[in-house]
C-alpha cells in the first residue's frame, strides 16, 4: 500500500471516529465526574481512560463483531446497558452530597480510596468508547477487510488503530488539561457546572435507552 493511501485511510478513520468519541465534549462531563477527587489521581484517570479507549476500540476493529455475534449480542443491547449506567452515574452526581471543598485537596494517599474509579464506567464506557464508536469501529473494519489481499487488508487494519491511538492521544491531551476549566471557573463555578450537567448526561442515558429501543424495534420489523 503506498504511503499515501495509508495515510488516507488513517485520516479517514480518525475523521469518522472523532465526532462519535467527541473527546473535547468529554472534558466538562470528566470534571463533573471527579468533583472532590485529588489532582493526582483525575491525572491518573485522564491516562487509564486513553489507553481504555484505545484497547477497546482496537479489540472491537479485530475480533469485536465475532464476540458479539457468539455471545447472541446486538449493538442495541449495547446502547441500552450504556444509557443506564450513564443515568446512574447523573443521577448519583446530582442527588450526591456537594464535594466542592473537597476540590483543592492535593493528598490523593488520603483520599485515593474514597473516591470510585471512573476510568473505565462510565468514561471508556458508554460515555468515549460506547455503542456509537463501537459500531464505527466495527464498520471501519469490515471496510478495511474489503483489500483484495491479505497485505492489503492487514495495512489497512494497521491505519485503523494508528487513527484510534491519535484518539486516545487527544483524549488524554483534553482530559488532562480539564484542570484549566476548573481554575477558569473555580469551586463554585464547577458546583454550578456540576448541577447542570448532571441532568444533561441525564439525558444523555435516556437518549442511548430510547435509540437503543428504537434500532432494537426497528430490527424486529414491527413498525
Amino acid at each position: 500500500m503506498p504511503i499515501q493511501a495509508f495515510a488516507d485511510f488513517v485520516l479517514g478513520s480518525l475523521a469518522a471516529l472523532f465526532p462519535v468519541i467527541d473527546p473535547i465534549g468529554s472534558v466538562p462531563i470528566f470534571l463533573v465526574l471527579t468533583a472532590g477527587v485529588p489532582q493526582s489521581l483525575r491525572r491518573s484517570y485522564a491516562k487509564r481512560i486513553a489507553i481504555n479507549v484505545i484497547v477497546l476500540l482496537i479489540s472491537f476493529s479485530l475480533v469485536g463483531g465475532g464476540i458479539l455475534r457468539f455471545f447472541g449480542i446486538s449493538l442495541e443491547v449495547v446502547r441500552i446497558a450504556g444509557g443506564i449506567v450513564v443515568f446512574h452515574a447523573a443521577w448519583h452526581t446530582m442527588n450526591a452530597d456537594s464535594k466542592m471543598s473537597d476540590l483543592e485537596n492535593e493528598d490523593a494517599t488520603a483520599k485515593a480510596t474514597q473516591h470510585k474509579d471512573i476510568s473505565f464506567m462510565p468514561m471508556t464506557i458508554p460515555l468515549l468508547a460506547g455503542p456509537g464508536a463501537i459500531a464505527v469501529a466495527l464498520g471501519l473494519a469490515a471496510e478495511a477487510a474489503r483489500g483484495t489481499q491479505a497485505i492489503e487488508t492487514a495495512q489497512n487494519l494497521l491505519a485503523i488503530a494508528v487513527a484510534i491511538a491519535l484518539i486516545g492521544l487527544i483524549i488524554y491531551i483534553a482530559l488532562r488539561a480539564s484542570p484549566l476549566l476548573l481554575k477558569w471557573l473555580g469551586a463554585g463555578g464547577i458546583q454550578a457546572l456540576s448541577r447542570l450537567l448532571g441532568l444533561f448526561v441525564m439525558a444523555i442515558g435516556v437518549q442511548l435507552i430510547l435509540n437503543g429501543l428504537g434500532d432494537w424495534i426497528q430490527s424486529l420489523n414491527l413498525v
